[in-house]
């Protein structure tokens, strides 16, 4: 029989997704067409990959959530709901997880998924991901019990596998078997998922172009988040990479385009007055900052970090990158006050701003002007942004930046190899718990290993007690501070536009295009 979500599962989740709360599903408009209609999406960039195993990276989860799906999808309010899953079972000891599959569901070139490409996908997906190895560091087994059932088995008491299968960023989404045998130890060659839409073409640096799969079997449940059902009422989406924001505005003003990444929040009030459009603003909280490699001889010395932590000033940097007061939050919290897990610990770290400590640091740290090398996408304005206003209050105290701008491929391809980069700048999105997030994973870019810290994170994934976890984490995010083990700016809360003919448009969690449709306008 089905099991909720676990009541460990339910305190975590938000009550509401920001102060503007969580963005609802839409309910259905007399409009509504069938299917129909080309939707042209202008992103900032080209994706390095569409395996989304391989990357965190937004503009691969933005085309690659179309193309596939996981045993589960995050609700509006981040629960961990069944996508190809029918039913799921955990035993008493939170230890084996039973997941029974979905019947029908095809891949897009017309084979049923079962149990064997399910095991396959999350075996790779437990190598490749950074989430997925923290997961399977406690895996025992992952078996095809038959064609429709897995079973997964712990080595400790765990009541997050949902939550860790459902997050779509570098999500464990399921391939065929064969096309993850193709691939080998490198990326999937061949773009075949059960998602709504399938691969069609890729013309580099032109487009990326997905069509309606017309044998895709959406859930029965109402649409929620990511989660339910997912229609594809459009016949194709086309991606273009437009690195030029004022490109990509202007593209949907004249209808050129139907929706944009990326908007400069300095525009919002320009855009809510112009005819035909609609400013989207994104309310799930996003943070932004600079990620250390800690496997660097500079980054690996803990006085040079927390004197790069001390000269930074969080508040002007986020007013300078972001513009508008209402698009970013000064907070240490890494979860609103809504969410269970929301705690301050650590602000009085994350909020001094001190030259003369810096400089203090910097003398302890045994520091003689070498360079940071600072990586930043040319392609996300407002990751640039944030680098060149904090590369000012680090020169101020001594510290040279040597600030290296290229393109988000390029950066997400040097920043896996620890010898070519000191710091990078990025956003990470919202997550629904502190193990799931990627800064505090050793095996993600930056590498930050802490015994300590980690201990704290498998508590976590251990303990059910809300009580307990909490102060667990208050615990754990005072330690990141302490460490400096990266500059977190603060929340923020991106923009994006779309045309108004665009209809069925959700503002979170994430970005997608299922269930989207595009009205007639007199």
């Amino acid at each position: 029989m089905s099991k909720a979500i676990t009541a460990l599962g339910a305190v975590l989740l938000l009550a509401l997704a920001s102060p503007g709360g969580a963005a609802s599903t839409p309910a259905p408009d007399a409009e509504r067409p069938g299917p129909g209609g080309v939707l042209r999406v202008a992103h900032s960039g080209e994706p390095p990959t569409l395996d989304l195993h391989w990357t965190s990276g937004a503009p691969t989860q933005d085309v690659a959530i179309h193309l596939f799906e996981s045993l589960f999808a995050l609700s509006a309010r981040y629960e961990a709901k069944p996508m190809l899953v029918e039913r799921w079972e955990v035993s008493p000891d939170r230890r084996r997880y039973t997941f029974v599959l979905r019947r029908g569901v095809l891949f897009h070139h017309g084979r049923e998924m079962v149990a064997g490409d399910v095991v396959a996908s999350l075996q790779r997906w437990g190598r490749v991901a950074a989430r997925g190895r923290d997961l399977f560091r406690e895996v025992e087994s992952l078996t095809a019990r038959d064609s429709h059932t897995v079973e997964l088995r712990l080595r400790e008491a765990n009541g997050l596998v949902p939550l860790a299968l459902a997050i779509p960023s570098q999500g464990a989404v399921i391939y065929p078997r064969e096309v993850i045998e193709e691939a080998a130890g490198g990326t999937i060659r061949r773009f075949i998922g059960t998602g709504p839409y399938r691969f069609v073409e890729h013309v580099p640096d032109v487009r990326i172009r997905l069509e309606r799969f017309d044998r895709y079997r959406p859930r029965d449940e109402p649409a929620d988040g990511q989660a339910g059902r997912r229609e594809p009422l459009l016949n194709a989406i086309e991606f273009l990479p437009v690195p030029d924001a004022s490109v990509r505005i202007a593209g949907v003003v004249r209808g050129d385009y139907h929706f944009a990444h990326s908007v400069p929040t300095d525009e919002y009030a320009r855009l809510a007055g112009t005819r035909g459009v609609v400013p989207l603003v994104i309310t799930t909280p996003q943070w932004a900052g600079f990620m250390f490699n800690h496997r660097s001889p500079l980054m690996a010395n803990a006085a040079l970090r927390r004197a790069i932590v001390a000269a930074v000033d969080v508040e002007a940097a986020l007013r300078g990158t972001y513009g508008p007061r209402r698009f970013w939050r000064v907070t240490a919290a890494f979860f609103p006050p809504e969410h269970a897990m929301h705690t301050e610990a650590g602000d009085a770290v994350y909020r001094r701003r001190d030259p003369t400590l810096a400089r203090r640091l910097l003398a302890e740290a045994g520091y003689r002007g070498q360079p940071l090398r600072w990586m930043a996408s040319s392609e996300m304005p407002h990751h640039l942004t944030a680098a060149t206003i904090v590369r000012s209050q680090l020169e101020a105290v001594g510290i040279a930046v040597d600030l290296q701008v290229m393109d988000w491929a390029t950066l997400v391809s040097r920043r896996s190899r620890p010898e070519g980069w000191d710091v990078f700048t990025t956003t990470f999105g919202f997550v629904p718990d502190p193990v799931f997030l990627l800064p505090l994973s050793s095996s993600w870019p930056g590498w930050y290993a802490d015994r300590e810290m980690d201990a704290m994170l498998r508590l976590l994934w251990r303990h059910g007690d809300p009580r307990v976890r909490a102060a667990i984490w208050a615990r754990a995010q005072r330690r990141f501070y302490e460490q400096a083990v990266a500059v977190r700016l603060g929340d923020w809360f991106p923009l994006q536009l779309h045309r108004a003919e665009l209809r069925g448009v959700v503002g979170g969690p994430g970005t997608y295009h299922w269930n989207v449709w595009m009205a007639r306008i007199p």
